[in-house]
């Protein structure tokens, strides 16, 4: 059966604590930091990086540039980066992107890395196998050996809380015997009664919190946006989301990042910006050309280069005079 993502991020995530508790990590990875993790991560490239891993390096540092080799685009790369992954793997974050779980995976030689669709993963076996049906363990009881030489006493069956009818031996019964046993009948089927209906209400409570918890999730499904892929892609104003698979000519397919997709946009008609945008609306300046975006960050094309927060003097710089005004 196919992994998914975020099976295949626990299962890395396992198999780095087991290495970590045998102490078969890199030195760096013991005394989790993000400083520590980049030291890491170029240690490892000077033993050398195949094609597989540098796209996985590349994709976690955003940086396309051909002429660099492994160590210098980790060098180079953001510190601050690595601090996601350093707070997933200490477990204040339950997930993280997929990028830095590839990175993790490369560090520690996660075999069949990366994660591709329709394939199947597995991870390090579990240290204790499972007990055999002779085997107990300690501090449970066992099995008492029966000494006596007579059968076993045959224990009543309380299973869902109906306890068994007690026999009733089949003889001739004076008027005081049979009202004595009459009353034991009675006595027994309303226990059976009052067991049937307590079984009947746990079943009930049981049907109850299925149902809520089916159509909570039913209405999260609902009211929150689907995005199909585990990756996403710019394309010409703003991401797309896409198959981690699926390859495009001459575009840099990264991993999905939901608040992207969502909020980050290039606008396209800068006219439009007035000085209500400082704060929230951010530039670039590439080859004398000004961009303006929704959002900071890197630029989406030309990784390396972050964007900087638009000021009262690049506006009036560069929006065409008698557009800019200060009302709401």
């Amino acid at each position: 059966m196919a992994t998914l993502i975020i099976e295949y991020a626990q299962l890395v995530r396992k198999t780095f604590e087991q290495k970590q508790a045998s102490d078969k990590l890199p030195h760096g990875l013991m005394q989790l930091t993000p400083a520590n993790l980049k030291d890491a991560c170029i240690m490892k490239c000077k033993n050398g990086v195949n094609k597989r891993d540098e796209r996985i390096i590349r994709a976690f540092c955003g940086d396309l540039d051909e002429s660099k080799n492994c160590p210098t685009i980790i060098q180079r790369c953001d510190t601050d980066k690595f601090k996601p992954l350093v707070n997933y793997l200490r477990r204040k974050s339950e997930s993280t992107d997929l990028k830095n779980i590839e990175l993790l995976s490369w560090l520690i030689d996660f075999p069949g890395r990366p994660w591709e669709l329709r394939k199947s993963y597995s991870g390090e076996p579990d240290a204790d196998p499972p007990l055999s049906d002779s085997e107990s363990v300690e501090g449970e009881p066992g099995t008492v050996e029966n000494t006596t030489g007579n059968p076993p006493a045959k224990e009543p069956d309380t299973q869902g809380g109906i306890p068994e009818i007690p026999e009733i031996p089949v003889r001739l019964y004076g008027s005081n015997e049979r009202e004595s046993v009459d009353t034991k009948v009675e006595e027994t089927d309303n226990q059976i009664k009052k067991g049937r209906s307590t079984k009947r209400l746990a079943a009930t409570v049981m049907l109850s919190l299925v149902l809520a918890t089916g159509g909570a999730w039913l209405l999260k499904g609902i009211t929150e946006p689907r995005f199909s892929g585990g990756c996403m892609y710019w394309s010409e104003d703003h991401y797309k989301p896409i198959a981690c698979d699926q390859k495009i000519p001459n575009v840099m397919i990264i991993a999905l990042d939901t608040v992207k997709l969502k909020n980050f946009r290039k606008i396209t008609r800068p006219d439009t910006i007035t000085y209500l945008a400082i704060g929230k609306v951010w530039y670039s300046k590439i080859d004398n050309k000004f961009e303006f975006y929704t959002a900071g960050g890197e630029h989406p094309i030309v990784y390396g280069r972050r964007l900087k927060p638009i000021t009262k003097y690049i506006i009036d710089l560069r929006i065409p005079s008698g557009t800019i005004t200060n009302s709401n």
